[in-house]
């Protein structure tokens, strides 16, 4: 791919005045992204890609810093009810959207009405399917009502997708609301050209009258893993959100460039279909887990920048719980377990992940793990859309589903226990449904996750979740992998633009150190 260069870099190199052409552009930041933008209604979108661009643009009721944690941004504070039926919002007041539209109660009530409206086929509705009304008893302050108890209403209100959106704007554009995106962020959408670049400039209205710093900020898609470094490198870009292990020592070695990392939130795992008959003998599945060595997968994979998972969720992931024992790897306890389990000379699975070149790695590893107990893996690489479609195809079935063990990873985007345990281990998360690979099903498990989301209460919430990472913990129905670490590159005296746990980015407080 031909790299990016605006005439001015190139006009300023030609000069010998690299620091006239940076001072000059103080002011405005490029980034490089490592996919193309879909589109700009994060309420409509699966994609982080799309989140990590709109999130200068919208903000959300409650948000995340960058350690998962909750904090306020439109919402100034919340509280839930203790049956986790109603969650009352205090506004923040005197807050415009950008095209001059006052944000208010009325305004959350149509974002929130909207998104839980099923006809209009919103994909994040499946996070508001259990609103029932949404009041507004006075201009700064929401209620909200659900059919039935879910205690993780908060967390969810601070998804990515769940932004706010100008109420005159959805009036205007409609459905193509993803290409006119009017929010309450620091920065206004400017122009798009999609798969070329996208710009977004200053609010000038912004509430907050001590940003946005930047007045221009512009995203280049770059899928190329090598072109997003070397733009880095040469100043077309000053950040870079997905920055590869492999290509960090390059970025750490330069003297105006650094390396950020940070603990992820996504779980990446082996999941065992527990459709087949091998794969319902806990000692088969205890043996898959004893035969994977998961620091050397943690190294041959992500170069080391990634942790062997101590629990079905990653640490920063709220009500985490630590499981003992510890994974371990021992060849010779699993071929144990196998000869009682009665395949003393193995069998033949096949195993499906992405054909990235991150996948094809874990692909080739687990396969000569694997083969260390006599299990022949057949490894099938699969285009992006072709693993979805087989996946999530509503005409999947647990008894149809072809593959015999797939990778996949989840970040529970809520930073919320019951949006990785409900969706992966929950019965009612088998595919095609939510991420539930394995087809694990377990009535403790199930019964523990509902529990936890009929209460508001953290503690009572703790403990529930605490039965159920015990009881995943024991049955193995997956073979966890590891959690990797979020790794961007930034050149050096730019502040707050950095990558989340979750996946995505800010740059909403990007600002140049004077």
């Amino acid at each position: 791919m031909k790299l990016l260069q605006t005439a001015a870099f190139s006009a300023a190199l030609m000069a010998g005045s690299l620091g006239a052409f940076q001072a000059a552009h103080a002011a405005e930041m490029s980034i490089a992204l490592n996919q193309i933008v879909q589109g700009l209604n994060p309420q409509d979108s699966n994609y982080n890609v799309d989140y990590s661009v709109a999130n200068g643009i919208f903000e959300r009721l409650i948000a995340f810093d960058g350690d998962m944690k909750l904090v306020p941004q439109l919402a100034t504070s919340w509280e839930g009810s203790e049956d986790a039926k109603i969650f009352t919002l205090k506004l923040r007041q005197g807050v415009k959207f950008q095209d001059g539209t006052d944000f208010n109660a009325a305004a959350v009530k149509i974002n929130l009405d909207r998104l839980a409206d099923p006809d209009l086929n919103l994909k994040k509705h499946s996070l508001f399917k259990l609103v029932e009304s949404v009041e507004t008893p006075d201009e700064n302050t929401v209620v909200i009502k659900l059919s039935k108890p879910f205690g993780a209403m908060i967390n969810t209100l601070a998804h990515p997708s769940i932004v706010m959106q100008s109420p005159a704007a959805i009036e205007k554009y409609g459905k193509d609301i993803a290409k006119h995106p009017v929010g309450t962020g620091p920065f206004k959408f400017e122009e798009w050209v999609p798969g070329e670049k996208l710009v977004v400039v200053k609010n000038e209205g912004y509430w907050d009258p001590e940003w946005p710093k930047l007045d221009k900020v512009t995203f280049y898609p770059v899928p190329e893993n090598g072109t997003r470094v070397s733009m880095l490198m040469s100043d077309e870009v000053q950040f870079v959100p997905i920055l590869p292990a492999e290509l960090m020592k390059r970025v750490s070695e330069s003297d105006s460039y650094e390396v950020l990392e940070k603990p992820g939130i996504s779980v990446w795992v082996m999941a065992m279909n527990m459709m087949r008959k091998q794969f319902q003998d806990i000692r088969v599945r205890e043996a898959f887990n004893l035969a994977i060595d998961q620091q050397a997968f943690a190294q041959v994979v992500y170069g080391g920048h990634a942790i062997v998972p101590d629990a079905p969720l990653a640490p920063a992931t709220q009500f985490h719980a630590t499981q003992s024992p510890a994974l371990s790897t021992d060849v010779a306890k699993a071929k144990e377990l196998m000869k009682e389990a009665g395949y003393e000379n193995g069998f033949e699975v096949n195993l499906w992940a992405r054909n990235n070149s991150t996948e094809v790695r874990m692909l080739q590893f687990l396969k000569q793990q694997l083969s260390q107990i006599n299990v022949n893996v057949q490894i099938v690489p699969l285009e992006g859309a072709t693993r979805a479609e087989k996946l999530f195809g509503a005409n999947l079935t647990p008894e149809t589903a072809e593959f015999d063990m797939t990778i996949g990873g989840w970040s529970p985007s809520t930073g919320d226990a019951d949006w990785h345990l409900r969706p992966v281990y929950a019965t009612e998360g088998f595919v095609p449904n939510m991420y539930n690979l394995s087809f694990y099903s377990n009535a403790v498990v199930d019964k523990a996750v509902q529990d936890a989301l009929e209460t508001a209460d953290p503690a009572k919430r703790a403990a529930a979740y605490a039965i159920a990472q015990d009881q995943i913990w024991k049955d193995k129905p997956v073979v966890w992998l590891a959690i990797d670490n979020a790794l961007a590159g930034r050149k050096k005296g730019l502040t707050g633009a950095f990558p989340m746990p979750d996946g995505t980015m800010q740059y909403a407080r990007a600002a140049y150190e004077e």
